[in-house]
Order: C-alpha cells, then structure tokens, then sequence
C-alpha cells in the first residue's frame, strides 16, 4: 500500500511539474512554427512541393490507367487456366457449360479430427 502511496505522488508531482514546463515549451514551439510558417520562402516551396506532389499523382494515375487493362486480361487468362471453369464466366458468358464440356467438382475429401462433431 506504501508503494501505491508513493507512485501516486511522485506521478501527481511529475505531472504537475511537467504540465507547467510543458506548456512554455509549447508556446516556444508554437511561436517558432507560426514564424516559419509565414516565411515567404517557405510559402514559396510549400506551393512548390504541393504543385509537384499534385503532378506526380496524375503521372501515377495515368500509368496505372494504361497498365490495368493488361493486368486484369492477364489474371482472368491465368485464373482460367488454373481454374477449371472460371475463364468462360469471368469473360462474359453465362456460366453455363454444356454436358460434353461439364468437368463435376472433385467429391468433398474433408475427414473431421477424430472425436469432434461434423
């Protein structure tokens, strides 16, 4: 219980003092940032930044543009090919196979632990 007692003052105390210093420091740091902030030079390079920033994500967003096409023609090629089936839906049909070209699923091969419910 001593212990407790203590910790709790020394924390209110820490706080206390920490919460006085702190708030000074903040107001230093508050002061130097709105100067910094206003700085012609730092407007000019922050406009600077964000123009190019601004740039570089049409760049990006028009690369991908281009490039997606060939991507998800890629996948559904590949999907197809290792998915029995998926290709033919995928492209736009129905879905529907005819019973020459029907490959039945696999039968369920799930064995349960032994002890436990299925």
């Amino acid at each position: 219980m001593g212990f407790k007692l203590t910790f709790l003052v020394g924390f209110a105390a820490g706080y206390v003092a920490g919460a006085a210093a702190g708030r000074e420091r903040y107001e230093q740091i508050k002061t130097v940032s709105s100067k910094v902030a206003s700085n012609p030079a730092v407007q000019k390079a922050t406009g600077t930044v964000g123009a190019k920033a601004g740039d570089l994500g049409k760049t990006a967003i028009d690369k991908a543009g281009d490039k997606l096409p060939k991507f998800a023609s890629t996948a559904i090629n590949k999907a197809g090919e290792k998915i029995p089936g998926v290709g033919s839906r995928v492209n736009g049909s129905n879905g529907t196979t005819t019973p020459e070209t029907y490959n039945p699923p696999p039968p369920d091969t799930y064995n349960p632990p032994p002890g436990t419910a299925s």
